[in-house]
């Protein structure tokens, strides 16, 4: 298809974000990127958390709408701000048919959220059945508590409407009308912490340190009686089943409501399950990760009664972390038959092979509800299987057809976007020609959002009698005037083999020939997501980075070893050999490189530090694990064992046991230590999360700088905590990598202190190139 940008069409056309540009790559040169614009960007996925649920483009029922949502940071506020943004179908196709006339599509702002500090704030949004209004949950905040809220925004009259009573925090809910729902609610988390009054003496074992040193942290009302799952028949509210007996999964129950609205279908952990429900396999690289039985089943419950009944005598997907992204159950319209997104078949058939075949993995399945006939779509694949898929949705077309739309944004990105099958007169399943969801295909156009590792996300409509397609919707058009730099995909081989692809972004104004330093980002990339500060928005600063002349590769890791002791080593070969290849290719300065980590790319870049190689000319680390011995002893009862174990290659008690950590866990050779460090951490607990690597290069006197930023989410969301994430990292890698402070008066402290390290670095390692600035009077 041909896309035709705004600019082409000459005329201005006014959204509610002002006027829309260009697209990138044919703007004018303006102001350079910085870590402000960052986090003001406006995005249709959740930073790091994928879109809300149903995909990015949400369509009414009907056919005449559809919503996206957006999320964006208000430094003004301090808050991240998200938005649904409603577009009539109608006003889309009459402007892809007629752009001459310039009626850009209105974008209705249906619900703004900006109620506290730490997002996502809008989640699980979806239509009413009869396309009247939008459904979501929200962040609230009463006197004393927070919480999440179920709303339903009007189409017609833009009301919000409230559906449950405040204080209950709302986690996964379905509906059918304003008098038919169903939600489970959990206690809410106080706003302030009551104190802690002295108490006698009590038992420990058990707890988590967390909990014992930390017992505010994340407080909530307790006795909560109103736990558990509520439905709304014919208007009335009743609750269902107490917290005791409503025992959901973390990520919550998946709920379905049936066409009736008086049943419900739920993943519920499952009483007294079956022995050999262990003999479910993981996913192909998972077994070396040995978890336990996930017992997460469907289950039925009569919301009238209460009763539950179990669907199918066989875990979820959830067991052994089959996941397919999507676990939602699907009614078929008479209420006869259940579309169960992922689950096992029971192992209690006699045939060998099938038995083989349904512990290897589950399945998208049929359910007939009045026959019990159970029968296989398609096989889930999950895991490192190279054929792994995500799902968007699956759904009933009718009693006989399914449709199951996938999420291409970053497993099998070249393959349809849609499947559809169809039942046999023998009860098995078919795949039919036909690669976009039926419904999808009556309308007069399509719609997707286009973004790529160069381009900032922007929404397109591709007429199907033309094949033209337009931009129509640009929440960014602030980036028209800045230099945004390029960024390209490239991929090399290490010397095991195996092949890495990553995005190397060039400074604006790049000059062939030119050596930059270089800064790598960790934790993955995704070529389909714009690079604006990397794969998350916890630390990283891609293009604030490039803005100085810094060169910023974003790569993911080699898991085909991970939890074992070649984990790290397999990662330090892929940063070596990509300094390699841009060195050889005479892109970036090899002596000139700097790492992020984030998370678990926290132990590989202390991994690579501690191999007593100088790789690194600094580094910079927030908020993860390092599989160290300190992490290890406060995790105990946490699950951590799990994996440090056969990272480490044993517990690390005896003679043998230390012996293998002494040979593997980095903070056991902090003593190779080459590279300046920083550690930014997001409140106290992370700090002594930490407080390991950060203790013993100070006992070594290396250059180490610990900074305590505001608390937040793991993937940060709060505006002023990525902005300061984002600036101290610039400044870090400026200071090291280009010999150079910024000259404001409020960072002046800071880089007394890193001039300090600067002259700690310089004399214990007199060999090596330094481009750090040196101590000076202020």
């Amino acid at each position: 298809m041909k896309v035709v940008p705004l600019c082409v069409l000459l005329f201005e056309a006014t959204l509610a974000f002002g006027s829309l540009p260009c697209a990138f790559g044919e703007t004018s040169v303006g102001r350079r990127f910085t870590a402000a614009d960052d986090v003001g960007l406006a995005l249709f996925e959740y930073a790091g958390q994928g879109a809300p649920s149903g995909g990015v483009i949400k369509y009414s029922p009907d056919g005449r709408y559809f919503a996206v949502v957006t999320e964006r940071g208000r430094l003004d506020l301090n808050a991240p701000e998200d938005t649904i943004w409603v577009f009539r179908i109608e006003d889309v196709q009459r402007f892809v048919q007629h752009p001459e006339e310039g009626n850009a599509p209105f974008a209705l702002p249906l619900a703004t959220m900006a109620t506290d500090k730490d997002g996502p704030l809008i989640e699980r949004v979806r239509w009413l059945s009869d396309s009247s209004g939008i459904a979501f949950t929200a962040v609230q905040k009463s006197a004393r508590c927070k919480f999440r809220q179920l709303f339903v925004a009007d189409i017609a009259t833009h009301e919000l409407k409230s559906l449950t009573p405040a204080d209950q925090d709302v986690g996964d809910f379905d509906i059918r009308s304003y008098a038919r729902y169903v939600y489970e609610a959990n206690a809410p988390k106080l706003l302030t912490a009551p104190q802690q009054d002295e108490r006698p003496a009590r038992a420990l074992t058990g707890n988590t340190i967390w909990a014992t040193l930390f017992p505010d942290a994340n407080p909530h009302v307790t006795p909560f009686d109103a736990g558990g799952l509520w439905a709304v028949i014919d208007g009335k509210r009743q609750h269902v089943l107490n917290a005791e007996l409503y025992e959901a999964p973390p990520g919550g129950a998946s709920l379905s409501l049936s066409p009736d609205g008086r049943s419900v279908v739920a993943i519920l952990k499952t009483e007294n399950p079956p022995d050999s429900w262990a003999r479910y396999k993981a996913p192909p690289g998972y077994d070396k990760f040995d978890d336990p039985v996930d017992t997460s089943a469907y289950h039925l419950i009569d919301l009238t009664s209460g009763t539950k009944a179990l669907l199918v005598n066989a875990p979820s997907g959830l067991n052994k972390d089959w996941n397919s992204y999507f676990l939602t159950a699907n009614w078929s319209a008479d209420g006869e038959s259940l579309l169960l997104p992922d689950t096992f078949f029971p192992l209690e058939v006699t045939d060998p092979k099938e038995i083989a075949e349904r512990g290897s993995h589950p399945y998208i399945a049929v359910l007939r509800l009045k026959s019990g006939q159970l029968s296989k779509v398609l096989a889930v694949r999950a895991g490192l299987d190279k054929e792994r898929y995500a799902v968007n949705d699956a759904r009933f077309e009718d009693d006989r057809t399914l449709v199951v739309n996938f999420d291409r944004s970053y497993y099998l990105p070249d393959h349809p976007p849609a499947a559809i099958f169809h039942q046999k007169a023998d009860g098995g399943w078919r795949q039919l020609p036909g690669t976009e969801d039926p419904r999808l295909a009556k309308l007069p156009m399509r719609v997707q959002k286009r973004e790529s590792i160069n381009q900032p996300p922007e929404l397109v409509a591709e007429d199907r009698t033309s094949g033209v397609a337009h931009v129509f919707w640009d929440p960014n058009s602030q980036l028209k005037d800045i230099e945004l730099g390029s960024a390209e995909v490239i991929q090399w081989k290490d010397d095991t083999g195996y092949e890495w692809e990553a995005g190397l972004l060039k400074p604006p104004g790049y000059a062939p020939g030119k050596r930059y330093p270089l800064v790598i980002q960790t934790h993955g990339f995704l070529k389909s997501q714009f690079l604006s500060s990397g794969i998350f928005t916890s630390a990283f600063a891609a293009r604030a980075l490039a803005a100085q002349g810094i060169a910023v590769l974003q790569m993911g890791a080699n898991p085909n070893n991970f939890d074992t002791p070649k984990e790290g080593p397999d990662q330090v070969r892929g940063f070596e050999t990509a300094v390699k290849k841009l060195a050889e290719e005479g892109v970036i300065d090899p002596v000139r490189v700097g790492a992020i980590g984030f998370s678990r790319s926290v132990f590989h870049v202390l991994f690579a530090m501690t191999t007593g190689k100088p790789l690194f000319a600094a580094a910079s680390v927030t908020d993860g694990v390092t599989f160290g011995y300190f992490e290890y002893i406060y995790s105990v009862d946490g699950g951590l064992d799990q994996e440090a174990d056969p990272i480490n290659g044993g517990k690390p008690f005896g003679v043998e046991g230390l012996k293998t950590w002494l040979a593997h866990s980095p903070e056991f050779n902090l003593d190779k230590v080459q590279t300046p460090l920083v550690l930014l951490q997001p409140g106290v607990r992370k700090v002594f999360a930490e407080w390991e690597p950060y203790a013993g290069l100070r006992y070594l006197k290396k250059p180490v700088d610990l900074i305590m930023l505001p608390a937040g989410t793991h993937v940060m969301t709060n505006p002023t905590q990525r902005l300061a994430s984002e600036t101290t990292n610039v400044d870090w890698f400026r200071f090291w990598l280009q010999d150079y402070e910024d000259p404001d008066p409020a960072k002046a402290e800071q880089y007394k202190r890193w001039e300090k390290l600067c002259d700690m670095q310089v004399s214990q390692n007199p060999n090596q190139p330094s481009f750090c600035v040196r101590t000076k009077t202020h």
